[in-house]
């Protein structure tokens, strides 16, 4: 009988092997070992004596032969890749696997622009591709397209957008941005989704569907393939752009707040993804949480009254002008909400708007992170809770109170805000915590997985987690025992029966095979 001292040595042994062949593929500048090299593929936020989700070392491929090379090895040898760009979503674990020992297989010298149609207002771009470097790249050649960011500007616009995650601009919906992609599977095979099916296609990033079942939506938040290109479709360079904030002073205020802004964006008044924070979580006593991570330092970090709320609207002159007039009326059922707007040109570079409202004009930056870093310093951490509520005011309570009552338990902070997707909003909180310290990571954890199951009972669920979460959360899809959880597993096993890619991510595994 194989003893586990065995099974581990010879897990030791295939991952030396994979080790010398590796390198030989992708060369020194593809090859990260050990050390301060491979500190950028574990989870940032881990703290001192992390034995979970530790890679073994990372490769870095140049491109699609590199990759399928790395894939054929992974299947001969039985090793496990774990697949990221730029591996920069901090606060779900980074570039770090869900299982020990595998190798990670990071994306980011795969960072071509590889066309950009602004009559069609499309790009095409590989995984490595930042929302700074397509930035960069519009404004150096002035092509009047506009394009959404997140509240971060430093990761992959493919992989952001693979996560669903969220940016606020008109398309805030990233994932809905997304027009065809090319994806390796497991096997080494290599295929591209709907138009791009058909080789030279001019209609691969402008129509989504090909002929038959679409299947881009296989490849988002799965481990089934590696995207190695995708299609981004973009907005024309607004004429005018108008951003700011509706504050509110009252508890009580969310709720009509909540009831005009969705009536506006329905309306398509209000574009893109408004965010509401609250104040809640800086108005606790000063004693909350421990050392410099007080309720009272998260005061001035957060924006003023009790709700505030960031909107914007785009467009030719006159039809911004038309909104914020239809806006301002709305707003009166509301008394006391002030409004506070700035107006910009829509080729308004980052020297020309104010920091607060970098996010509303397209422009990525890292102002979030810089103000939490100078408040809380260097070893400022935070895990996100994401759950999915209903659109109402009255579920905002809802969520509010929870998240300060089991932070405040743990005696942890963090802001409270909700993003606004039209029907249905995500509440976004930031739990923060102090990664010098294993207790404060450890209590930080303990808090959002009792998050999970706390609105797991009124029937929601976070759309994001971090890796060490991403079991409980999966867990919470139990319909008709777990049938989509099962259906996922048995998509897995067609796709990757070897469960070589990024087992665990998503809480999907190959199909188990029945007792």
């Amino acid at each position: 009988m194989k003893t586990a001292s065995a099974d581990q040595a010879s897990v030791r042994q295939r991952l030396d092997l994979a080790r010398q062949r590796l390198h030989g593929i992708v060369g020194d500048a593809g090859f990260l070992d050990q050390g301060d090299a491979l500190r950028p593929f574990h989870d940032p936020y881990e703290g001192t004596g992390a034995v979970d989700h530790q890679p073994s070392f990372a490769v870095l491929p140049d491109g699609v032969d590199q990759i399928r090379a790395i894939l054929g090895i992974a299947r001969e040898l039985g090793v496990h890749v774990w697949t990221s760009s730029m591996g920069r979503n901090f606060g779900y674990g980074g570039a770090a696997p869900v299982v020990n020992g595998g190798i990670v297989l990071n994306l980011r010298r795969m960072n071509r622009i590889i066309d950009i149609d602004a009559r069609q207002g499309v790009a095409l771009i590989e995984p490595g591709v930042t929302f700074d470097q397509l930035y960069a790249e519009l404004r150096r050649n002035d092509i009047p397209l506009m394009m959404s960011v997140p509240d971060l500007g430093w990761g992959s616009m493919t992989a952001n957008a693979l996560e669903h995650g969220y940016g606020y601009g008109v398309q805030g919906d990233h994932a809905s941005a997304l027009c065809g992609l090319e994806v390796v599977l497991a096997d080494g095979e290599v295929l591209r989704t709907g138009q791009g099916a058909i080789p030279g296609s001019p209609l691969w990033s402008c129509h989504r569907r090909g002929f038959g079942p679409s299947i881009d939506d296989l490849f988002k938040q799965s481990n089934l393939g590696i995207v190695t290109k995708a299609g981004v479709q973009l907005i024309p360079r607004p004429e005018s752009i108008v951003t700011g904030t509706i504050r509110c002073e009252r508890e009580g205020d969310i709720i009509p707040l909540i009831e005009v802004l969705r009536g506006l964006m329905h309306q398509g008044v209000v574009q893109g993804i408004p965010m509401i924070v609250s104040s809640a979580g800086g108005d606790r006593p000063a004693a909350a949480g421990e050392g410099r991570f007080t309720a009272a330092n998260l005061r001035h970090v957060l924006r003023p009254g009790r709700w505030n709320a960031r909107i914007g609207l785009y467009g030719p002159a006159p039809l911004v002008d038309a909104r914020r007039t239809i806006l301002e009326s709305a707003l009166t059922a509301i008394p006391g909400a002030v409004l506070e707007l700035r107006h910009y040109p829509g080729h308004a570079g980052p020297d020309e708007v104010e920091p607060r409202d970098l996010i509303a004009a397209g422009i990525p930056n890292r102002v979030l992170l810089d103000r939490l870093t100078d408040v809380f310093g260097e070893t400022l951490g935070h895990i996100d809770f994401s759950p999915v509520l209903p659109f109402t005011g009255e579920a905002a309570l809802r969520a509010e109170a929870l998240v300060q009552e089991v932070l405040a338990r743990h005696g942890l902070i963090g802001p409270f805000g909700l993003l606004l997707t039209g029907r249905s909003m995500v509440s976004a909180s930031m739990i923060l915590f102090d990664t010098a310290d294993p207790a404060r990571v450890a209590a930080a954890r303990l808090a959002v997985g009792e998050l999970i199951d706390a609105v797991g009972e009124w029937g929601a669920a976070p759309y994001r987690a971090h890796i060490a979460l991403v079991d409980k959360v999966q867990s919470r899809f139990d319909y008709n025992a777990h049938a989509i959880g099962r259906t996922y597993a048995r998509i897995k096993q067609a796709f990757d029966p070897a469960g070589i890619l990024s087992p665990g991510n998503h809480g999907i595994w190959p199909e188990r095979p029945s007792s």
